[in-house]
């Protein structure tokens, strides 16, 4: 007897037992549920990112004081009137004074200019221009001291403001915004402008307003952002949607995206949650057609549910988007176990009918030893069936486990989780159930209820639909394979063009569907408002999380290492995707666009920059260690956006482009990359000459080939055709130049999930074939049965890509998973198929039968669990997330696949198998193919 036997007899003659010793491990196990807490952030940074690795290193690097901060933006819009205008500038002061005074928002607000605008820049240079304000100052002010004028309260910007009159505001308003303004604040308040904005106006229809919290940690892309801060976002939205005036309130940031996450989330589940209930209970209705098989399948698929969230909770494991296709997952797959157990006991309990009376005694109860008793046929059809289950849940978990070799944290720990929920799926479905059915399925007998029942798919329709595919294995399997194999290379060509994309937007939440207004209060979806919000913010603004970083390492105090970066900053202003404000004026900062702003208020350093020109282009080429701490010294804080020194020496610089939000992240970065490797190359360099063989020459002012400096920075030598060249010497001479930040490193993760899923589907394949054929070999005596299992599984997966590339749909960080998924449901349906197959064969039927008792017995078990799941995945179409719609509909579409493809391709290479390559070949294995010549 062997241990699935053995496990089978204990569950079912020691079922009281079982059952009991199974509830106390779900109390122990399920008091982990209630820990797993909810998370609207998706961990898909890669650890050995190259790009994320350089992002951080910007963020460690590069960041002023108190750097550790996020910002929300609210963009005050007034389509037919004018935002600059008195009446509007104050109502923007005033909605300033109103988030400053929120408890939930202040307290989570930076220190230094906590909201920022327009209107603050006005009122802050009329107080300045206000040379009689001296002793009302402090009367109207009400503030400290230590304030000063360039600080003032709110309040007292409030007062400047009103006591203006408005043409003074128009005339102010104008001077702070004209180009060759020199005013503190001119650029900052250019800033806050949209790209429509014509230059010099006193005029415009939308402008922002900056909200600056303070965060335990700077803003890693992707991180989550802690729930005071998300509160305070949500906070500020509300307040600003409650102003008064003509004014709308379009507020976005990560905060208020984590929320409506959340709530798209929530609202989801409401909604679906009953919907997926209905569509497993009606299919469950239909397959079993006994109330009280129907009530053990729903207990457990919900003990199932307990077991994997208790074990979440007790991992410290947070639910997230990604984890919304668990328990879809976890209920497809217990159902499916659920429907083979209870089948095949049917099917057990009907062919021992004629036996029945055999162990009957005078009260009308049966002997548990004889053949048509509950006990026993539970043991003989779990022992038949339990082999099956135990390699599916190994089969099925090891695919999903090959999710570890993805980059993607959140992956990974996808598929640890849904590991572990397969095994639940088998503990609950292989132990427990089982056994409480034999409990009651015993004590209904022995009061004497028939319980035999007939199992799903022997007759009507459904049986009529499962014999074709026996039908087609015995009259032209090898037509059935070719256009199998036909249509697999089509869908395999397909899936190379489906592209990678990632971007926290893809989860943000449409607005709610009509139909969606009639369902109860309870359960109704509440206002989505973001991804207007977002597009007009991107579309019009600049953006901080929408900045690429050029940085620059190595010999940074080389001669030309600003001119590299001159070059640079002009190959860069005109990427296709980088933002340019109105009128066309450039945002590319770089060093020396920081340096020259500096010193136009300081002479120290612009004399210095001057004494560093030799050639007098304006870019300093020679003494650049010098240059760079008068920088320092003139602005400490702007020179820590970028240079960085290390053990006293300059070795990293950092050029910031604003890209526009709305831009092709894939552009961006080609575009942004080629200007990366220019730095390097020096290519477009202005002091660099071409020789007659192409290559650069560098020259001094007076056009004399460079030499070598002490420091090894540039070496002079001579081109084929003797022209000197530059080249760089030495390890300290190089220059490396890398684009990143957030739209750079979104496109990498994007190229990431792609290769996940060809990583992922490689892995789980090569594993699946071992592992079948050692089974196979072990218990049908043939490693090829279950390498030929395998292969109607490639062909739904095939066929999938090929859907998702018909349908335009991208690898996600949802969708990324549908490989894995589809090769773990598709492998436990084609061992089904295969493992009943060889059963069917080593009771001694011939291939043809064994096949139409396979698809027939097996099948009906295998289609009410693929409409079942199918259903289940398919309700995510109605999700409010278009991530989680898309994936819901691919992977509905995913089963139907593996479902044909078990049912409909694999009798047909199992026909070809017991003809050709059977361990053994039986007296009548001519039969299958007798058959296929019909």
């Amino acid at each position: 007897m062997s241990v699935v036997d053995r496990a089978a007899s204990v569950v079912a003659r020691h079922s009281r037992c079982v059952v009991a010793a199974m509830l106390l491990l779900t109390l122990a196990v399920g008091a982990g549920a209630g820990m797993v807490e909810q998370s609207s952030t998706m961990n898909a940074l890669a650890t050995d990112s190259p790009a994320i690795e350089k992002s951080e290193y910007v963020d460690a690097n590069f960041s002023a004081r108190d750097e550790n901060t996020t910002t929300a933006l609210i963009a005050v819009h007034d389509p037919d009137g004018n935002v600059l205008s008195k009446e509007s500038l104050v109502r923007s002061l005033r909605l300033q004074r109103a988030l400053r005074a929120n408890a939930t928002l202040n307290a989570t607000l930076a220190d230094e200019r906590p909201t920022a605008g327009v209107a603050n820049l006005l009122a802050r240079t009329a107080i300045a221009n206000d040379r009689t304000a001296g002793p009302d100052r402090q009367r109207v002010d009400g503030a400290t001291a230590s304030s000063g004028p360039s600080s003032p309260s709110l309040d007292r910007q409030i007062a400047a403001v009103e006591a203006m009159n408005a043409s003074a505001v128009e005339r102010t308003v104008g001077r702070l915004l004209a180009p060759e303004s020199d005013l503190p604040g001119s650029r900052a308040a250019r800033r806050l402008l949209p790209r429509g904005y014509e230059p010099g106006s006193a005029a415009t229809n939308a402008t922002l307003v900056v909200v600056t919290q303070r965060t335990e940690r700077p803003v890693r892309i992707g991180a989550a952002l802690s729930e005071t801060a998300i509160d305070g976002q949500v906070a500020a939205r509300a307040i600003a949607a409650d102003q008064s005036g003509p004014e709308r309130h379009l507020a976005f940031g990560h905060g208020l995206l984590s929320q409506q996450q959340n709530q798209a989330i929530g609202d989801s589940l409401a909604v679906l949650g009953p919907v997926a209930l209905l569509f497993v209970l009606a299919a469950l209705s239909v397959a079993y057609r006994d109330p009280l098989d129907v009530v053990l399948g729903l207990v457990g698929v919900v003990l199932v549910l307990v077991w994997t969230f208790g074990a979440m909770g007790w991992a410290g494991i947070e639910f997230n988007q990604l984890m919304i296709a668990v328990p879809l997952l976890l209920i497809g797959l217990a159902v499916d176990y659920a429907l083979h157990v209870v089948m095949r006991y049917r099917e057990r309990r009907g062919e021992s009918a004629g036996s029945h009376d055999e162990g009957s005694h005078a009260d009308g109860s049966h002997d548990e030893t004889g053949t048509g008793g509950v006990r026993a046929a539970m043991t003989t059809s779990l022992g038949s069936v339990g082999a099956a289950l135990v390699l599916v849940t190994l089969t099925t978990a090891v695919g999903f486990l090959a999710n570890l070799t993805s980059p993607v944290p959140d992956i990974r720990t996808f598929g640890v989780v849904t590991a572990v929920g397969i095994v639940s799926t088998l503990l609950v479905f292989g132990v427990l159930v089982p056994a409480l059915k034999t409990e009651l399925e015993a004590l209904l007998e022995s009061r004497g209820v028939d319980r035999r029942l007939r199992p799903f798919g022997t007759d009507g329709a459904a049986g009529r639909l499962l014999r074709g595919g026996a039908t087609l294995a015995k009259r032209a399997p090898l037509v059935v394979l070719v256009v199998a194999l036909v249509a697999s290379a089509a869908g395999a060509a397909g899936a190379a063009d489906i592209d990678g994309e990632y971007a926290p937007e893809t989860f943000m939440a449409d607005d709610p569907p009509e139909w969606t207004e009639r369902l109860p209060a309870a359960v109704e979806p509440g206002e989505y408002y973001l991804t207007d919000n977002r597009e007009f913010v991107y579309a019009r603004f600049e953006s901080p999380d929408k900045q690429v970083s050029l940085l620059v390492e190595g010999a940074v105090t080389r001669p030309d290492a600003l001119e590299r970066v001159a070059t640079a900053r002009a190959a860069a202003v005109n990427a296709s995707g980088t933002f340019t404000r109105a009128g066309g004026a450039t945002t590319v900062a770089t060093p020396l666009t920081a340096m020259r702003a500096t010193a136009e208020r300081n002479r120290t350093l612009a004399a210095t920059l001057d004494d560093a020109d030799a050639n007098g282009d304006g870019v300093p080429d020679r003494n650049l260690a010098a240059v760079y701490d008068a920088f320092s010294a003139a602005a400490p804080d702007t020179a820590d956006r970028f240079l960085h020194r290390a053990d006293g020496e300059y070795v990293a610089l950092r050029l910031r482009v604003p890209v526009v939000g709305t831009a092709d992240h894939d552009a961006v970065r080609a575009e942004l990359t080629d200007v990366a490797a220019n730095i390097e190359t020096g290519k477009g360099d202005d002091t660099a000459t071409a020789g007659a063989n192409g290559t650069l020459a560098a020259t001094d002012a007076n056009g004399t080939p460079a030499t070598v400096g002490a420091n090894g920075t540039l070496a002079a030598t001579a081109g084929a055709n003797g022209t000197p060249t530059a080249t760089t010497t030495g390890a300290n001479g190089t220059l490396t130049a890398t684009a990143t930040g957030g739209p750079i490193v979104q496109t990498e993760i994007a190229d990431g999930l792609v290769s996940t899923v060809t990583e992922s589907l490689a892995v789980t394949l090569a594993v699946l074939v071992v592992l079948l054929a050692v089974a196979f070999r072990v218990r049908e005596g043939s490693a090829t049965l279950g390498v030929l299992t395998v292969v109607p599984v490639l062909f739904a997966v095939a066929w999938l890509l090929w859907t998702m590339t018909a349908l335009s749909i991208p690898f996600t960080l949802v969708s990324a998973l549908v490989g894995s998924i589809s090769l773990g449901l598709g492998v436990d349906y084609a061992i089904h198929v295969s493992e009943r197959f060889g059963h069917e064969l080593d009771t001694g039927h011939a291939p043809v039968q064994a096949l139409e008792r396979t698809v027939v017995g097996t099948g009906g078990a295998l289609l009410s669990s693929a409409v079942t799941t199918a259903a289940g995945f398919g309700v995510l179409a109605l999700s409010l997330l278009p991530a989680l719609a898309q994936f819901g509909l691919v992977l509905a579409i995913g089963i139907a696949y593996a479902f044909v493809a078990s049912v409909f391709v694999l009798p047909s290479l199992l026909a070809l198998w017991a003809r050709y390559g059977s361990r053994a070949p039986a007296p009548d294995a001519r039969a299958v193919g007798a058959a296929s010549d019909d």
